[in-house]
């Protein structure tokens, strides 16, 4: 499984740079053929925070988020929340809290894979043996 950072999505929706956007769609569209994509609560809910945030209609976000959210695999718990906080308290990141929650909800569904545009996710330590491609 791949777990794809919210950003993808956006880049995916909205049009912020046509080769973006095609790498983003292409990519979506490869994990879904071979049913390896995977979305987390928190994913879902960034996403449509960042949608509504660039003024973009409700039906779009419902209809978007509708769709997406049936490869929703992972929730975003108290758990995950506890050991992300614990986390950035020692790597001094907690500025990064969303990505490092993102790194263990991968985790926590067993993905080989977090997907991503954001370069912050470099100095992120990913834990156990979780890859990150970082897309440009």
């Amino acid at each position: 499984m791949v777990y794809l950072d919210t950003n993808v999505l956006i880049y995916a929706s909205v049009n912020q740079g046509t080769e973006k956007k095609r790498q983003a769609l292409d990519l979506i569209e490869r994990l879904i053929d071979s049913e390896t994509l995977m979305l987390s609560t928190l994913v879902l809910q960034e996403f449509v925070f960042t949608l509504a945030k660039l003024k973009i209609s409700n039906e779009i976000i419902k209809r978007d988020s509708d769709f997406y959210f049936g490869f929703v695999g992972v929730e975003y718990d108290y758990g995950t929340l506890r050991e992300a906080v614990d986390s950035c308290c020692q790597g001094d990141s907690c500025k990064n809290i969303n990505d490092i929650i993102h790194l263990y909800l991968a985790q926590k569904s067993k993905c080989k894979k977090l997907i991503t545009f954001d370069k912050d996710f470099k100095k992120l330590a990913p834990p156990s043996t979780l890859k990150i491609e970082i897309l440009s």
